[in-house]
């Protein structure tokens, strides 16, 4: 009995490699398609989106191996669920082994930030001073804290942004604080304070295809040290408990921040409908 059991074992971590060899190896050849197409020209999301349908049919047969299913039918619906969801995986998990596509990402994320702030007007700061004076609410903090935000007051921005988590009727609902908790992230990555960041985005994910939260979360894991072994935690969203305060997220930042200065001072169809995430 303890040979089967140890046999089974064996067998199910050789499939657990086999898929990891496999994906590596998908990771390696978009990656190789993305450095090659930089040589041409500016990546943009059809780039990415063009490597991503280059590299798949390569991997078919082993994508479908791994799928033990008699009937044809539900084991081709399997295989596109199987495709789906690796070409989902792609869009974050690049971040941590693409050193082009990392760069990319955030160039964008950079580039937008900039346009933003470009265009905002600090004349604009009265209007919502007075509106926070007749109807301190959430959405008036939140107003006021994305201009602060917008025109650099970043300190003023979190003071702003956390009043206005502290007065939202629904503060302990992710979903209904979704704005509030990604401009707080957006913060503490201007803080360059990316754990704290990381921690709020494990707390906004809302699950399977959350594109936009889970390339955000790759972003600031990669600069704060983390490696693609992190990439587990999406999906799970459990770093963050449900019973964990935004005072102790806050605190916890504020101490690394003070901590981080101190340290900075010292020194065909079926693939083409995959590929609409």
């Amino acid at each position: 009995m303890n040979s089967y059991i140890a046999f089974v074992i064996f067998c199910f971590g050789l499939l657990s490699v086999n898929a990891q060899t496999y994906k590596a190896a998908f990771r390696a050849d978009v990656c190789s398609c993305l450095e090659e197409e930089s040589l041409k020209r500016t990546l943009t999301e059809n780039t990415f989106k063009a490597c991503l349908r280059e590299t798949l049919p390569k991997y078919a047969v082993q994508i479908d191996a791994e799928i033990v299913e008699p009937d044809v039918s539900k084991k081709y619906y399997k295989g596109q669920l199987a495709r789906k969801a690796l070409l989902f995986a792609m869009q974050y998990e690049l971040i941590y082994s693409c050193d082009v596509y990392f760069k990319h990402l955030d160039y964008q994320r950079t580039s937008q930030k900039l346009i933003a702030r470009e265009n905002a007007k600090e004349n604009d700061l009265e209007k919502y001073n007075q509106m926070v004076a007749l109807t301190p609410n959430a959405m008036a903090y939140f107003m006021r804290a994305q201009l602060q935000f917008n025109i650099g007051n970043i300190k003023a921005s979190e003071a702003d942004v956390l009043k206005s988590l502290e007065v939202n009727p629904n503060k302990d609902n992710e979903k209904a604080t979704r704005h509030e908790l990604l401009l707080l992230a957006s913060i503490y990555e201007e803080q360059e304070d990316f754990s704290a960041a990381v921690t709020l985005y494990d707390k906004i994910y809302i699950g399977d295809y959350d594109v936009e939260v889970a390339r955000l979360r790759a972003l600031s894991d990669k600069k704060a040290g983390g490696t693609i072994a992190n990439i587990s935690k999406i999906g799970q969203v459990e770093v963050i408990k449900n019973n964990t305060s935004l005072k102790t997220i806050e605190k916890t930042s504020r101490r690394k921040s003070r901590t981080h200065k101190l340290e900075k001072k010292k020194d065909s169809s079926s693939l083409r409908k995959l590929l609409k995430l």
